[in-house]
């Protein structure tokens, strides 16, 4: 898989970013607190939604946010790939809404169980994963 780029609006420290990745290995380096563990939690959360227990909704949407999303663009082989999660506040929790994967310019909406699946079978992991809260980049 090659990272494409990441944009990240009301996620944790970032109101709104755009990152783009060069071909080849990517270290992501700076201060405590820059902001590079949110990155990594990003593309966990747009690849698998939010993981009970691992991830939780509070934990990534800025403090203060009503809403806030992240879309990851990525390639695997000849194939790209964007996927859009969105996150939204309620008065009790951070809840994810419906977002959309669009796979060679065809967009798809789903549910976070739907693009769940769409993403382990484009990757390729077994298919329990799918019932897995376990944290599944590192």
């Amino acid at each position: 898989m090659q990272l494409i780029s990441l944009v990240l609006e009301n996620i944790r420290s970032y109101p709104h970013a755009r990152l783009e990745f060069p071909s080849g290995v990517v270290m992501l380096s700076g201060d405590i607190g820059s902001g590079k563990s949110t990155v990594l939690l990003a593309i966990e959360f747009a690849l698998f939604g939010l993981l009970r227990g691992e991830l939780s909704g509070t934990a990534l949407l800025r403090n203060g946010s009503v809403r806030g999303s992240v879309e990851l663009t990525f390639k695997i082989k000849d194939h790209n790939y964007t996927i859009k999660r969105t996150l939204k506040r309620s008065k009790e929790s951070v809840e994810q809404e419906t977002g959309y994967i669009i796979i060679n310019g065809v967009k798809i909406d789903g549910t976070a169980i739907e693009l769940k699946s769409k993403i382990i079978d484009i990757l390729g992991y077994p298919i329990e994963q799918l019932t897995k809260t376990k944290n599944l980049i590192y």
